[in-house]
């Protein structure tokens, strides 16, 4: 399959998706959500971007296996499996699942695995050195049924021992900014800030930055 292959089959699943999913589709004026400069889709949040903005490169390391909650398209996942032993993603909407598949299996990706189901079903014998939450602790569509403490206590649960949590704030969180600051002080009852910063953030156009942190599991 080429890169025109690719893209005709990950248009149609938006297509699909956007005839029969029945949530909020995110990010319908690009289509994709995510881009990939690596397969070359443009999206509202370009991955490689991300990861440069977040400046994490750091913490990640071919020893650690990591955990994305509500991966989207896949691709950040995807871009951090090339620095990580492992990355999985959980995601309910099943069109995006199926954008995830195709792009890992056209990258020829091996050490990344996809989960069709939501943050609050998702079970799994396994801890995961580091968990992502990118503006995904709530969501508008409102497939999200935990309150924020059920969804902090979930991560905690499958993080290996001193685990980090890498948490990017919602969009909502920061009109105004100090909206953040409950959710920040239930956090850190059970981590250890290492890092708090603002990160840009290219989606809403309204919201230019949102919070960032890295945690450490106490």
């Amino acid at each position: 399959m080429n890169l025109m292959d690719l893209h005709e089959k990950l248009k149609s699943h938006i297509t699909e998706q956007n005839e029969n999913w029945k949530s909020i589709v995110y990010a319908k004026e690009k289509g994709f959500y995510q881009g990939y400069d690596k397969i070359k889709i443009d999206g509202w949040r370009p991955s490689e971007n991300r990861l440069n903005n977040y400046d994490i490169q750091k913490y990640l390391d071919k020893e650690k296996m990591g955990l994305d909650i509500g991966s989207n398209c896949g691709f950040f996942t995807l871009h951090l499996s090339n620095f990580l032993k492992s990355m999985a993603g959980v995601e309910i909407n099943p069109y995006l699942i199926n954008i995830s598949n195709d792009t890992k299996e056209y990258l020829e990706i091996k050490n990344a695995i996809f989960y069709n189901c939501s943050f609050e079903d998702f079970k799994i014998d396994k801890k995961y050195d580091i968990i992502f939450s990118l503006a995904n602790d709530s969501t508008i569509d409102g497939n999200t049924k935990f309150n924020f403490s059920e969804y902090v206590e979930k991560i905690i649960s499958l993080l290996s021992k001193n685990g980090l949590l890498i948490f990017e704030s919602q969009a909502m969180d920061m009109m105004p900014a100090s909206k953040f600051e409950p959710k920040l002080n239930y956090l850190k009852h059970y981590f250890s800030i290492i890092e708090e910063r603002l990160v840009p953030s290219e989606y809403p156009v309204n919201v230019p930055y949102r919070k960032f942190l890295v945690l450490k599991l106490n």
